[in-house]
């Protein structure tokens, strides 16, 4: 059985990528863990709005959400104190999490150097898929089309997107190769790469197709806004999210500006 563990800190961000996790979970059977850490009083969140609930009333808080959820999800909630990265990965290991789910706010007016979310740091602790849910996203669940972006290189091992079959559904999937302006795209390599990675599997059907862009970042923006996926697939290479090159890395671009759900498969060490 499928187990998707969504944090949450009871904010409006956190109850949306709460629901969309859950109609994701339901048609799939899967286990649903919500997870609320409370800061310890050395961790600098100690001093944030976080820290103003009690032991109690985080636990009726994390009640009243599972009494929101669908009768057909089986859902059980937990309460940590400590960092949040640290406590997430040993639940993400202890629940034995196929994906974790995060909100992300809405970072349109925060500058780039600002624009700090927890959604950007999980990767740091924990190797497990990633859905990022932005606090506008929508679409359709489970999804039929799901938009995969990677380059020409070869892929790192990451997890099988069969285990996560369940999830996806009957799911259409595109693979997208996305190329300088001035340079002609063959998209063949990319498929290839998708393929012998195993990203193609669980799927209904598989293609795939060029961009050309300014930026990775903004061909793929562009080819989403074209496409209309209700997902998007990401492939984070351990470079990009360790230390602070996560920060400037296209996977972090992709995530600040998407308008709808991104799955990030992290490679696996």
């Amino acid at each position: 059985m499928l187990t998707l563990l969504v944090l949450t800190d009871f904010s409006p961000v956190a109850d949306h990528a709460l629901q969309y996790a859950a109609a994701l979970a339901a048609p799939a059977g899967a286990h649903l863990v919500l997870l609320h850490v409370r800061p310890s009083l050395l961790s600098p969140r100690a001093f944030t709005a976080a820290a103003d609930y009690s032991e109690s009333q985080a636990n009726d808080l994390l009640q009243q959400r599972l009494r929101t959820l669908p009768a057909a999800v089986r859902a059980t909630c937990a309460l940590e104190r400590g960092d949040v990265g640290t406590e997430l990965a040993t639940a993400a290991r202890r629940h034995k999490a196929s994906v974790i789910v995060v909100g992300r706010p809405d970072l349109s007016n925060t500058p780039e150097e600002l624009a700090h979310t927890t959604s950007l740091e999980v990767l740091r602790h924990v190797a497990c898929p990633l859905l990022i849910v932005p606090h506008n996203a929508s679409g359709t669940v489970p999804p039929r089309q799901v938009l995969l972006a990677i380059d020409d290189q070869p892929l790192p091992t990451t997890h099988a997107t069969q285990t996560l079959q369940p999830l996806l559904g009957s799911a259409a999937l595109t693979v997208l190769h996305v190329s300088d302006e001035e340079v002609t795209n063959d998209p063949t390599r990319a498929f290839a790469n998708a393929q012998h990675a195993g990203l193609t599997a669980g799927f209904a059907s598989a293609q795939p197709n060029g961009f050309s862009g300014a930026s990775p970042a903004a061909g793929i923006a562009d080819a989403a806004a074209m496409l209309q996926p209700d997902l998007l697939l990401l492939v984070a290479r351990r470079r990009s999210f360790l230390g602070q090159l996560f920060h400037e890395s296209v996977t972090a671009a992709v995530v600040r500006e998407a308008r709808l759900p991104v799955l990030v498969l992290p490679e696996v060490a």
